[in-house]
């Protein structure tokens, strides 16, 4: 018995295999990753068991196939052909974004696809690809428990002064306000403090850094603030998106004549070390 691990994304799809042992999860057994989903790709699956070297190959697309399907069908093929022993009991998915509605990880039924469906504009690179792998392993794994966990919900512990922007108080009601990112990450980082660095029950900052980068302060090992908010696009520069940004910028844009699909053009894929450097 194992539980699939999955992060599906605008151009790749990770995945990992945990051994279900008693009560606990065990050791990765197989970890690996599809990349080259985008449009133009090329797409090519690598995989790694455990104790042995690294292995890759191509992933056939047949013309009239949609580029994820065939990467979902190659990993269905390499479960049942090289790891049928690992009988996959439940596929947990990285979810960006949980909104006010979950602030822990969830079994998937429709109503929660309903809610995180409303969620897309928030998070608008990453939520709707997680949302597309969720509804693709339910149907190539019918009968497969999918479980939802949300990158907003280590977050959850944020205080009203971190969470309430100084906008109008409808506005907050309605939830425009902040939530925090890479919580996974964070999550992750802060168990293996807990067990590895006693001290680090004090104040701690952790830095999620990559093409998407935030800060998180903590103590007792729970979020008290981040630099992420209500969007994945305030905080710190990243490699294609803003980071922290003066409002004003964005009414001149539109006082300029720029729009809706236009400015989210520039704000989450061709401004940060990308707009910066010009290349």
């Amino acid at each position: 018995m194992s539980i699939l691990s999955v992060n599906a994304g605008s151009s790749s799809l990770k995945f990992a295999l945990y051994p279900i042992q008693g009560n606990a999860i065990g050791e990765a057994q197989v970890t690996g990753n599809i990349e080259g989903l985008e449009p133009s790709g090329q797409p090519r699956i690598s995989f790694c068991a455990a104790g042995q070297s690294k292995e890759t190959a191509a992933v056939t697309v047949q013309p009239a196939d949609d580029v994820f399907d065939a990467a979902l069908n190659t990993l269905k093929d390499l479960l049942r052909t090289r790891f049928a022993h690992l009988h996959v009991q439940a596929i947990a998915h990285r979810v960006v974004h949980g909104g006010a509605f979950f602030s822990s990880s969830v079994c998937v039924t429709p109503e929660v696809m309903a809610q995180l469906a409303t969620l897309n504009a928030l998070a608008p690179l990453h939520q709707p690809h997680n949302f597309a792998g969720i509804r693709a392993f339910a149907e190539s794994f019918p009968g497969v428990p999918q479980v939802a966990c949300f990158d907003t919900a280590f977050h959850r512990t944020l205080s009203p002064l971190e969470t309430t922007f100084a906008i109008d108080h409808q506005l907050t009601a309605q939830g425009v306000r902040r939530y925090g990112f890479h919580g996974l990450s964070y999550q992750y980082v802060s168990q293996v403090l807990q067990r590895e660095v006693p001290r680090s029950a004090a104040r701690t900052v952790m830095a999620h850094l990559g093409n998407g980068a935030s800060l998180c302060a903590t103590t007792d090992h729970e979020s008290r603030a981040t630099t992420m908010g209500f969007s994945a696009l305030d905080g710190l520069m990243m490699g294609t998106r803003s980071g922290a940004l003066d409002p004003g910028v964005l009414l001149y844009l539109m006082e300029q004549g720029w729009g809706h699909d236009a400015i989210q053009k520039l704000l989450y894929k061709q401004s940060g070390l990308l707009g910066v450097s010009g290349e």
